[in-house]
């Protein structure tokens, strides 16, 4: 059955739930509805959608009707991009990570080209899905201007060992010579990528507000300060001597133990965390990771 509505024509900027709107059925019929029922119909209709499956990267169309991608990497890395903003006013997509191979293939979600960086309000260029499990739910929200996440589970973590020194630049932060993982994008860091070309210690930046874990493990020869610093500019002044406000955490470790640091917290976009020490040289062990909790 489908109906038309025939008088749409109003005064009101803002429509109540038991405003009326006369509904004329094919038959030739007719019927007054209540608004909320109208409302409430579309709104079901823009949000629920029909599943697919998809084993290579794929455009999201206008028409579709896809409420939920799932996505299989076995046959290489995909990108799932969203359809035009304007277009899609009010619709729930959610994309899931289901089947990978045993490659490092990850999923990739994408705004529209005209829709750059609008990926939740944080303005995102991308999210990547690198673990299968992983899943994001979106919204498109007239309100903000944005993909607005609803639901998700996103991997997002760095893993790295054995020490390297300290920057030449800033000599209060450690550098690592292993990376063990790095996956996800969450957070960036200018370390993964060859730290022996570095000038700078490890710095981690927030990609997007949330709970994040930091964990500093390290061991000492002697009496020593450690810490985790928060978008410091006194990165050749020890961690205890640094502004309170900069510090996350310090720590003394005692001679010949291992010292671990670690935070669970809120932090913002923009966030620089580094592992902040004394300046020491003698250590046993190290390790950093950090990961995304959301």
């Amino acid at each position: 059955m489908s109906v038309t509505i025939r008088d749409i024509t109003t005064t009101q900027t803002v429509l109540n739930a038991d405003d009326y709107f006369e509904l004329q059925e094919n038959a030739g019929t007719s019927k007054k509805t209540m608004w909320s029922t109208i409302r409430d119909t579309l709104a079901s209709f823009i949000g629920a959608g029909s599943t697919v499956y998809k084993e290579a990267s794929y455009a999201i169309l206008d028409g579709d009707g896809y409420g939920r991608i799932e996505v299989n990497t076995t046959a290489g890395a995909a990108t799932i991009t969203l359809p035009l903003m304007a277009n899609n006013i009010g619709r729930k997509i959610t994309i899931a990570f289901v089947k990978n191979d045993a490659s490092a293939d990850v999923v990739t979600i994408s705004p529209h080209a005209t829709d750059a960086n609008k990926l939740s309000n944080d303005g995102l260029a991308s999210i990547i899905l690198p673990k299968v499990g992983n899943y994001v739910s979106l919204v498109q929200s007239s309100n903000s201007g944005f993909w607005e996440i609803t639901d998700e589970s996103i991997t997002s973590q760095l893993r790295l060992n054995t020490y390297a020194g300290y920057g030449s630049t800033d000599n209060k932060i450690m550098r690592f010579t292993n990376v063990v993982e790095n996956v996800g994008n969450m957070f960036s860091e200018n370390h993964a990528s060859g730290y022996s070309g570095n000038a700078k210690g490890l710095e981690i930046t927030i990609n997007r507000g949330g709970k994040y874990s930091f964990e500093f493990i390290h061991g000492v020869v002697s009496s020593f300060y450690s810490g985790l610093s928060l978008t410091s500019n006194q990165l050749t002044t020890t961690i205890e001597s640094i502004t309170e406000s900069d510090k996350i955490l310090v720590l003394r470790g005692a001679a010949a133990l291992n010292v671990l640091v670690s935070t669970t917290v809120y932090f913002k976009k923009g966030d620089i965390i580094r592992p902040h020490t004394s300046g020491a040289s003698e250590y046993l062990t190290a390790e950093f990771n950090a990961s995304y909790i959301g």
